[in-house]
């Protein structure tokens, strides 16, 4: 059984739903993209289906995988999903529509102002922090593509996670 192929089937479909999600939120408010509950929904999604990947892989193998096969269950789920995820964020910020993009950093400042300025920092904090988002906008192609790595690294950590809680050694195998 080639659970890499099975994870990787269920990271296409897990894509094509962040793909939905993306295309929704495009169409009904981009500023939605700027929620953290969104990010939290599509977080706990990711999450879910390594999990589900994991124990897919381990139903599949007889009902026992190991420590390493499953953080590759995971990892190949995850790594898919969120690649097609963001490239499709890549299409709609940087090919289809890049005034959007800009329009995310205007609000994007604006929240940062927003929540510098309620923590009674100084003027001079304040307008760097507004540089800095400025020159380094949240939907450009490269840092959709930092973020993807960021989030990979990070996903790593908690697949190592998932993958020591859903294991299952064979006991005739150890």
């Amino acid at each position: 059984m080639d659970i890499k192929k099975l994870s990787a089937d269920l990271g296409v479909i897990l894509g094509i739903i962040l793909f939905i999600i993306n295309a929704i939120l495009y169409a009904v408010d981009i500023e939605l993209f700027l929620k953290p509950m969104v990010g939290l929904i599509t977080f706990i999604l990711v999450i879910g289906f390594g999990i589900y990947s994991i124990l897919n892989s381990r139903k599949k193998l007889g009902g026992y995988i190991n420590w390493p096969d499953s953080l590759l269950s995971y990892m190949a789920c995850v790594a898919v999903g969120m690649s097609i995820s963001a490239l499709s964020q890549i299409f709609i910020f940087v090919i289809l529509d890049p005034t959007a993009a800009e329009k995310l950093n205007e609000m994007s400042m604006i929240m940062v102002k927003e929540m510098y300025t309620g923590m009674n920092l100084p003027e001079e904090v304040i307008q760097q922090a507004l540089i800095e988002v400025e020159k380094n906008p949240s939907f450009s192609f490269k840092n959709i593509s930092f973020g993807l790595a960021i989030s990979i690294v990070f996903h790593v950590i908690i697949g190592s996670l998932n993958a020591l809680i859903f294991k299952r050694n064979n006991p005739e195998i150890a």
